[in-house]
C-alpha cells in the first residue's frame, strides 16, 4: 500500500519577540519536513535554524537522488533515514563551524526535527526540545523525545511533568545542532495508517497551549492549513511567550491514478 502526506505550515513570531528565530521548510515533492528553533545572541539563532533546515534538505535530496549510503550507516533503519540522519550530521557541521568562526556567532544553535515519508512509514530525525506528535484514532502521542535538562530530571523520576512546566531550567538543552562536533540525532521510523497526523512544533506551540487543547484542535475535521492557523492563534491568544512554528503532515491513501503514474517513473 502506498501513501501520500498532505503538508501545511505557519511560523509566527509570536507576541513577546522581536524577531523569528524559528525556521520552517516543507518540501512537497520529497515528502519532506522540518521545523529548527535557533539559540543565540543577536541574529545568531535565525542564521543557524535557516542554515541547519536548508543544508539538510539539499543534502537529503542529493543523496536521494544517487542513491548514495552514507558512511555510519545503522542497519536497524532504511537506506532514506540514514541518509536524512546523515543529511542532519552535516547540518551540524555546517552549524559548528559557522558558530566558532565570527565572535558575534559564538555558541549559536538550533533544534532540529523532521519526517519524511518513505513508502509505508515515516522516517523521523529529532535533536532539541522541538517535538512531534503522532494524532491517531483521536489520541495525540508524542514520538521524540525532549533533549533538555529538566525532561531528564522528569526521565529519572527527580521531577515531575508539572513541575517540570513551571521550572525555570526548562529553556537549558542538552543536546542541539551546532553546540558540539558529533551530537547524537535520534532517529525513529513508524508505520503509517491511513488519516494518521504528524504534528511537527517548536516549544512556543506546547509551552503556551496545552496538550488537551491542541489534541481538541487535531481532532477537528479542518484541513492542515486552517488547524496550523488555529494552532497558532491559540499561542498567541494565550500570550505569545515565543515564537511558533507548526507543521501538520496527513497521510492519505494514493489514488489509483497516483500509483500508476508512481510505476510508470520508474
Amino acid at each position: 500500500m502506498r501513501f501520500k502526506i498532505e503538508l501545511a505550515s505557519l511560523s509566527d513570531t509570536g507576541k513577546m519577540r522581536k524577531n523569528n528565530e524559528d525556521n520552517v521548510l516543507v518540501d512537497q515533492p520529497l515528502n519532506l519536513a522540518i521545523v529548527a528553533d535557533g539559540m543565540g545572541g543577536h541574529s545568531s539563532g535565525e542564521v543557524a535554524s535557516s542554515m541547519a533546515v536548508k543544508v539538510t534538505r539539499d543534502k537529503f535530496e542529493s543523496m536521494q537522488s544517487t542513491g548514495l549510503k552514507p558512511g555510519g550507516y545503522d542497519n536497524k533503519y532504511a537506506l532514506e533515514t540514514n541518509q536524512l540522519g546523515f543529511a542532519v550530521q552535516l547540518a551540524n557541521s555546517v552549524v559548528y563551524e559557522a558558530g566558532n568562526s565570527t565572535p558575534e556567532n559564538k555558541g549559536m544553535g538550533t533544534t532540529l526535527s523532521a519526517i519524511l515519508l518513505s513508502g509505508n512509514k515515516i522516517s523521523i530525525a529529532h535533536i532539541g526540545d522541538s517535538r512531534i506528535y503522532l494524532f491517531r484514532d483521536g489520541v495525540l502521542q508524542q514520538v521524540t523525545e525532549d533533549h533538555s535538562l529538566v525532561m531528564e530530571h522528569v526521565r529519572k523520576g527527580l521531577l515531575t511533568q508539572e513541575q517540570a512546566e513551571k521550572s525555570p531550567l526548562q529553556n537549558i538543552l542538552t543536546r542541539a545542532l551546532g553546540t558540539q562536533k558529533t551530537p547524537q540525532v535520534d532517529l525513529k521510523e513508524i508505520p503509517v495508517m491511513e488519516n494518521d497526523r504528524f504534528l511537527l512544533c517548536t516549544d512556543g506551540l506546547f509551552k503556551a497551549v496545552t496538550l488537551d487543547k491542541i489534541t481538541e484542535i487535531m481532532k477537528t475535521d479542518m484541513d492542515g492549513q486552517k488547524a496550523c492557523g488555529l494552532l497558532v492563534r491559540t499561542a498567541n491568544e494565550n500570550g505569545g511567550p515565543d515564537n511558533v512554528t507548526v507543521i501538520i503532515g496527513t497521510l492519505k491513501r494514493k489514488t489509483l491514478k497516483e500509483t500508476l503514474g508512481d510505476m510508470l517513473k520508474k
